[in-house]
């Protein structure tokens, strides 16, 4: 499952071969947009224009990145607990990381752009330790959610990207992958992902997962990791 500049792998999909009963569980079955923009103040504009020499280089990158993200979920899928937090050895990365941050962040009822939850609590502490979030369970009723993530970057980052993974007690039952692209040094930037939900049927139940459901959050600069940050979520 696909959608432009963004991946998703659900269990469940039609290719999974994992037919047990976690494969029911489900936040979410398609990223629908992924967009980004820089505050006015910067001259930061991200454009995909281009000619059919580019579109066809363009669609060659994409099919490799379907096979590497197909790679990828096989794995993610052995690997086993709430998730993990790091930050990488490499001196560039490191650098990025301690410039890196996130100013806030919202999610709205995609429907009817009502405010569901936001927050500004975010530290150095989420790259050392895990945190909380405790977000209305009335946000799983919603067919789509929109999430704004603010962040701010003293480096320049040449393919800013995100790799999410959700926790399931110790088992991975879902992967987003989030694209941005190039971040300007000393830059304020917006970013808007729209994501659809399950269903009814398919749904997570608030009450028996509240607590018990971790997702992990991967910052990379192409294929370079920056950190990983944890939080644990509350439905209330």
């Amino acid at each position: 499952m696909e959608a432009k500049r963004s991946h998703v792998r659900v269990v469940g999909a039609p290719d999974d071969d994992n037919d047990d009963d976690v494969a029911q569980a489900k936040l979410s079955k398609l990223t629908v947009d992924d967009t980004r923009y820089a505050h006015p103040k910067d001259d930061a504009k991200h454009s995909d224009d281009g000619d059919g020499d580019s579109d066809g280089a363009v669609r060659v990158a994409e099919r490799k990145l379907d096979l590497e993200v197909e790679r990828e979920w096989k794995q993610a899928r052995l690997d086993t607990g709430p998730g993990r937090i790091a930050v990488a050895n490499n001196p560039r990365a490191k650098k990025i990381a301690r410039g890196l941050v996130i100013n806030h962040m919202n999610m709205r009822c995609a429907d009817t752009g009502k405010l569901l939850w936001q927050s500004s609590e975010w530290t150095c502490m989420m790259m050392m330790m895990i945190s909380a979030a405790r977000i209305p369970a009335a946000i799983l009723k919603c067919s789509a959610v929109s999430r704004e993530i603010n962040f701010t970057s003293k480096e320049e980052i040449t393919q800013f990207r995100l790799e999410q993974r959700v926790f399931l007690g110790d088992c991975c039952i879902e992967e987003w992958l989030f694209t941005f692209g190039f971040v300007i040094p000393g830059s304020t930037n917006s970013w808007q992902q729209t994501i659809e939900g399950a269903g009814a049927d398919a749904m997570l139940d608030p009450d028996v997962v509240s607590g018990k459901l971790t997702i992990e959050t991967a910052f990379y600069d192409g294929q370079q990791p920056i950190a990983k940050t944890v939080y644990r979520i509350y439905y209330v």
